[in-house]
């Protein structure tokens, strides 16, 4: 079992990915920002349903100026360390885990083992290198999360 504050990262890692943008490519950065949108709308449904209790009326998945700086250097970094068929195959891997649906933040994470472009440590080291983690703590999903992880323990299991 994953513990709550690994799987939080692994999410917020998932979530700050799953978010590129660049504008080298703005089709791929729209592409990545519906997305990531997508699954951070699902992530919200889920945390609804397991602590109904949570105010999310605050919760929206517009970008600020630093996460769109880090998300930016996401994408750019992989189009050069990769190649840009690789970078598409990415934001294809994205879209499809978008379109999956999930029950628990522990489904969710281990959603991402299906995706091996992003399960893949590269991206890891890509996510670090670009501060999207600390970037996304400026997010008002990331806040809700932090800022409840008691509340949310059980959004970590199985349903």
């Amino acid at each position: 079992m994953i513990d709550s504050r690994r799987a939080a990262l692994l999410l917020l890692s998932i979530g700050v990915t799953a978010s590129a943008t660049a504008y080298a490519d703005d089709g791929l950065r729209d592409r990545y920002v519906a997305a990531s949108q997508q699954i951070g709308e699902t992530m919200l449904d889920v945390i609804e349903d397991c602590a109904p209790d949570l105010d999310t009326s605050g919760i929206d998945f517009e970008y600020t100026e630093r996460m769109v700086a880090s998300v930016e250097c996401v994408v750019e970094t992989h189009i050069e360390r990769f190649g840009r068929a690789e970078t598409v195959a990415l934001v294809e891997e994205v879209e499809a885990m978008a379109d999956r649906t999930f029950s628990s933040l522990q489904e969710m994470a281990t959603l991402q083992q299906d995706y091996p472009r992003l399960s893949d440590p590269a991206m890891l080291e890509i996510n670090q290198d670009c501060g999207t983690v600390e970037a996304s703590q400026d997010l008002p999903l990331s806040a809700l999360m932090q800022d409840n992880m008691a509340k949310l323990a059980g959004c970590f299991s199985a349903p």
